[in-house]
C-alpha cells in the first residue's frame, strides 16, 4: 500500500511539473494611460525597447512579424476608419483589398481590418484592429510578408487575445 501511495505522489509531482512547463510565464505591457494591458508570451514575442511612432512594438521570435500598438489621445469614429488606415500606409504605396469588420478580441468588440500592400515587388499583409473605448482609441496591427502572416495566424491570435481593459 505504501508503494502505491509513493507512486501516486511521484506521478502527481510529475504532472504538476508538466503543467507548469505548458503554462509559460507571461509578461505584461501596460499602456501609457494605464487603461489597457497586453499580456504576451516572451518565448513567442519580443518587446522592442523603443519606438518613435508607436507606443510599443513587438516582434515574433523569428523576426518575421511586427506588431505595433498605439493609444491615441482622441477617438476614431467608425466613419473615419478607412481613411485612418489608408493614411498610415500612403508613404509605402496604395493598400489593396481593405476589409473592415466587427470582431470580438478577448471579449472586446473591435473594428478588425485586413489589407494588402505591394511594396518593392513583395506582397505584404497587414491586419489588426482599432477600438474606441475607455479614454480614447487604441490600435494594434500586424505586418509581414504575406507568407509569414498566413503561416503564423495562431501567433497573431495569441497576442490579440492578450489585450484587455484594466478595470
Amino acid at each position: 500500500m505504501s508503494k502505491k501511495i509513493f507512486l501516486l505522489f511521484l506521478l502527481s509531482g510529475y504532472f504538476a511539473t508538466a503543467q507548469t512547463k505548458n503554462n509559460p510565464k507571461l509578461e505584461t505591457y501596460t499602456s501609457r494611460k494605464e487603461i489597457y494591458e497586453i499580456k504576451y508570451n516572451p518565448q513567442h514575442w519580443t518587446k522592442s525597447p523603443q519606438t518613435e511612432t508607436w507606443d510599443v512594438e513587438f516582434r515574433d521570435k523569428y523576426n518575421l512579424i511586427s506588431a505595433y500598438f498605439i493609444e491615441y489621445d482622441h477617438f476614431i469614429p467608425d466613419k473615419k476608419l478607412k481613411s485612418t488606415i489608408e493614411e498610415q500606409y500612403k508613404e509605402f504605396g496604395e493598400i489593396k483589398n481593405l476589409k473592415i469588420y466587427k470582431k470580438k478580441v478577448n471579449s472586446i468588440e473591435v473594428n478588425y481590418f485586413e489589407c494588402e500592400l505591394d511594396y518593392n515587388d513583395y506582397l505584404y499583409k497587414y491586419q489588426g484592429f482599432i477600438y474606441s473605448g475607455k479614454g480614447s482609441s487604441i490600435q494594434l496591427q500586424y505586418g509581414a510578408q504575406a507568407e509569414a502572416i498566413e503561416r503564423n495566424q495562431k501567433l497573431i491570435d495569441e497576442l490579440n487575445n492578450g489585450i484587455s481593459i484594466i478595470n
